[in-house]
């Protein structure tokens, strides 16, 4: 029994090997394959009519104009199996269904009112947002291959266990995963919704081989997640990636942790709409005083941003600080890591260059030339249902163990 396991592990691990080498080439043939893995032609062959018949691959034919024998290449088979990802925040939840291609073929959000905002309504919602998903896909449940979750706030990913998130009452050791898995018999993935937008940009956008980069979140929260040598950089236990409480100077504003001077409390979305409130109270921000009628209760994000594209002078202002304030954090982690890129993501990072040139300019100042001479400093190419995205390609990630190369 021992070996017959070991015979199955290994054939696991084949198989997935050589689906990671059809995933992240263009045109790639049972000969390549050989060449690429080192395996046995009749392994390669073994393998691949596995794949074939238990539908996970198809073949085309070449159409190149070929002296010989054309090639036959190997394709993923979009139908072969689906992935589901939903995450959430205070305000929103995002469901995403990916094929086995990695395409997106369904894509749902729903608001997050009064009605969610506890442990049983929230599970409800997640409920039904996974029972609308496992209906797309051409086969039903039976071809969803696992579900990711992205849970915001404090979660053990190891045990699938949400420890808590502020902004949701009693929402507290709850095994989420657990309850999922129960309600659907599909496999379960979890991750920090911030953290697993990575496997998106992995999976969807590098095709499995990631530059070194940091992808830094700014919402409600500040976030970062490192990726190094194709490795994402986490821990198994802890809570890694909480950028937003390096403390970055004494500041009036307590975090949500209850100390002051937190990068959250001077940049994050609920931060910025703070300041602007208390601003347009005290007499400043009058372009944005304009735009919102004297209602508070109307400052946005989106607002902001207008207000700062319209060049509005107290906004301009607001963005330098937030600007330094990210900006020193970074240079700290530029320095540390020495990454080709960083990717911002959310609604600071979308006002666009006046935001990326003044943060650029401050990570300059703290972080070493021979570290930025080789620095993109980038916007997010994916709207808001990224965290969703990265949940699904979570479960390719998990699902397949698909083979990390190194350098």
């Amino acid at each position: 029994m021992e070996n017959e396991s070991i015979l199955e592990s290994r054939k696991y691990y084949q198989r997935n090997k050589m689906l990671n080498v059809i995933r992240t080439h263009t045109d790639v043939s049972r000969n390549d394959i050989r060449k690429i893995t080192a395996y046995s032609m009749t392994t390669v062959m073994n393998t691949v009519e596995d794949m074939i018949h238990d539908g996970l691959i198809c073949e085309e034919e070449c159409e190149e104009a070929r002296v010989g024998r054309k090639p036959v290449w190997l394709r993923l088979n979009p139908r072969g199996g689906y992935f589901v990802g939903v995450e959430w925040n205070r305000t929103w939840m995002h469901c995403v269904v990916l094929d086995f291609t990695g395409k997106p073929i369904h894509r749902q959000r729903k608001a997050i009112d009064d009605a969610h905002r506890c442990t049983d309504g929230l599970l409800g919602l997640i409920k039904d947002m996974v029972r609308e998903a496992i209906r797309v896909p051409e086969g039903g449940k039976e071809k969803v291959i696992g579900i990711g979750l992205g849970v915001p706030g404090y979660s053990d990913k190891v045990k699938g266990i949400a420890l808590s998130y502020t902004y949701f009452e009693g929402w507290n050791n709850i095994p989420v995963r657990q309850i999922i898995e129960e309600e659907f018999q599909i496999p379960c993935y979890m991750g920090n919704n911030v953290d697993v937008m990575i496997y998106a940009y992995k999976w969807l956008v590098f095709r499995g081989s990631c530059d070194d980069m940091l992808f830094i979140s700014v919402r409600t929260g500040a976030r970062v997640m490192p990726v190094i040598n194709n490795q994402a950089v986490s821990s198994r236990y802890g809570f890694p990636g909480e950028l937003g409480h390096i403390r970055v100077g004494t500041g009036s504003r307590m975090c949500s942790c209850g100390r002051y001077g937190c990068l959250n409390s001077e940049v994050s979305d609920v931060a910025i709409m703070g300041k602007i409130r208390d601003g347009v109270l005290a007499g400043r921000f009058k372009g944005i005083a304009e735009m919102i009628q004297g209602d508070t209760e109307k400052i946005t994000m989106a607002v902001f941003r207008e207000a700062v594209l319209a060049g509005d002078e107290d906004s301009l202002g607001l963005l330098q600080q937030a600007s330094q304030y990210l900006g020193k954090a970074l240079g700290i982690l530029v320095n540390i890591f020495a990454p080709s890129r960083i990717v911002l993501y959310g609604e600071l990072a979308s006002i666009g260059a006046p935001f990326l040139e003044r943060l650029r300019t401050c990570v300059e100042r703290d972080a070493i030339p021979e570290n930025t001479d080789i620095l993109n400093i980038e916007v997010s190419e994916f709207g808001p249902d990224l965290g969703a995205m990265g949940a699904a390609a979570l479960v390719l990630q998990e699902a397949f163990e698909f083979l990390e190369e190194t350098i």
